[in-house]
C-alpha cells in the first residue's frame, strides 16, 4: 500500500518538474488552470461542519509554482454566502488529529519480531452565457468570486469562457449532473495581492456556507483530473460520521480521527476525519455523502518508535535481573531461617 503512494508521489514531482500541466487537479472543484502557466493545485484540504440545518465548507488549496491567474469551480447544492476562512484552520487540524506516539524497546535477539506488543505504522479503529443567473461577484482577498445559476453546462461554460476563464473540453460534461439538481456554481479566480505579481503556495482559506439537510461534500468534478489525488476532510457535526457514499466505490477512504474537541464550537464538535487517494480520477462517479455513525466511538491513530537493544544491553539487563532475582531468594532464605 505504502509503495504505490511513494510511486505515485514521485510520478507527480516528476509531471511538476518536467512542466506538465494538468487541466485539472483540484479535488472537490473544477481547477482551471491558465493555458501559459505551470501552476496547479497539488494539495486541498477542507473543513466540513454541520449543525443539521447549515452546511459550512472550508477550503484551502497548495499551488504549486507561479501563474498570472487561475480558477476553480465549486459546485454547492443552496444558494451559497462567501467568506475568508481563518488562516489557521488546517494547522490546528493536523496538530489535533495527528497520531499519537508510543515507544517500545525490543530486546535481542527479538529485535523487529513484534513480540513486545503492538505492530508498526498506524492501528484501525445560447449565446454565452444568455441563460445565466449571475447572483452575486464580490472580490474577498486575492479571489474574485461569482456565484451563478444555469439551466445548461453549454450557458454556463459559455459564460465562463467569455469572462476569461479556461474551459476543459470535459466541463461542461461533469457540470451537468449538479445543474440538472439545481445545484449554484460558485466560479472562483485567483488574483495575485500585487499588480503584476504571481501566484504560489497556499491559499487563504475560502469558506462557503449553505442550506443543507444533509452532509455532502462535492466530488464528482474530479472525475475530469488527469493526475491522482489526495483529498483529506475533516467532518466536525454533532456526532462521529461514517463515509455512506465515496466518490469512487472502489476505494475505502481512511479514518484518521474521530473524536470531541474542545475548540469547536456546539454542536459541531465532534470530529472525524477521512483521507482517500484517487489513483484513477476517472473512477469518480459520486460526491462524499457523510452520515451519523452507529457510535460515537473515539479513534486516534497510533505511531509506534521502536528502540532495539543490542546483545551487549540485553546481556546487562538479563545479569541485573538475575542479581535482583538471586538477592530477592537470599532474602527469603534469611527471613525463613
Amino acid at each position: 500500500m505504502k509503495t504505490w503512494r511513494v510511486v505515485a508521489g514521485m510520478l507527480a514531482i516528476g509531471l511538476l518538474l518536467g512542466g506538465i500541466t494538468p487541466a485539472w487537479a483540484c479535488a472537490c472543484g473544477g481547477y482551471l488552470a491558465d493555458a501559459e502557466s505551470r501552476a496547479r493545485a497539488n494539495g486541498e484540504q477542507a473543513l466540513v461542519s454541520f449543525d443539521g440545518t447549515t452546511e459550512e465548507i472550508v477550503l484551502s488549496m497548495a499551488i504549486q509554482g507561479s501563474s498570472k491567474k487561475a480558477a476553480w469551480i465549486m459546485p454547492v447544492p443552496a444558494a451559497a454566502q462567501v467568506t475568508l476562512g481563518e488562516s489557521s484552520t488546517f494547522e490546528d487540524l493536523a496538530r489535533i488529529t495527528r497520531p499519537k506516539v508510543v515507544e517500545r524497546t525490543t530486546y535481542w535477539p527479538f529485535r523487529d519480531l513484534g513480540i513486545f506488543g503492538g505492530r508498526g505504522g498506524d492501528t484501525a479503529g445560447a449565446a454565452p452565457g444568455a441563460g445565466v443567473d449571475v447572483r452575486e461577484q464580490m472580490v474577498l482577498g486575492p479571489f474574485q468570486v461569482v456565484r451563478l445559476g444555469g439551466s445548461s453546462a453549454a450557458e454556463v461554460t459559455g459564460w465562463l469562457r467569455t469572462n476569461g476563464y479556461t474551459v476543459p473540453q470535459t466541463l461542461g460534461d461533469n457540470l451537468t449532473p449538479y445543474l440538472a439538481e439545481k445545484w449554484e456554481i460558485v466560479a472562483v479566480k485567483l488574483a495575485p495581492k500585487e499588480t503584476g505579481g504571481s501566484l504560489g503556495g497556499e491559499t487563504p482559506p475560502l469558506k462557503l456556507s449553505f442550506a443543507s439537510k444533509r452532509i455532502v461534500y462535492p466530488m464528482r468534478l474530479s472525475k475530469g483530473a488527469t493526475t491522482s489525488q489526495a483529498v483529506t476532510v475533516y467532518v466536525a457535526a454533532p456526532y462521529r460520521v461514517d463515509a455512506s457514499t465515496v466518490p469512487d466505490a472502489s476505494l475505502t477512504p481512511e479514518l484518521l480521527y474521530a473524536g470531541r474537541v474542545e475548540d469547536l464550537a456546539a454542536p459541531a464538535n465532534f470530529l472525524t476525519a477521512y483521507s482517500a487517494y484517487f489513483a484513477q480520477p476517472g473512477r469518480v462517479t459520486s460526491d462524499y455523502e457523510f452520515t451519523r455513525a452507529a457510535t460515537d466511538d473515539a479513534f486516534q491513530r497510533t505511531t509506534y518508535v521502536t528502540h532495539n537493544e543490542t546483545f551487549w544491553s540485553t546481556l546487562g539487563v538479563i545479569v541485573l535481573g538475575l542479581l535482583l532475582l538471586g538477592g530477592g531468594a537470599a532474602a527469603v532464605a534469611r527471613r525463613i531461617r
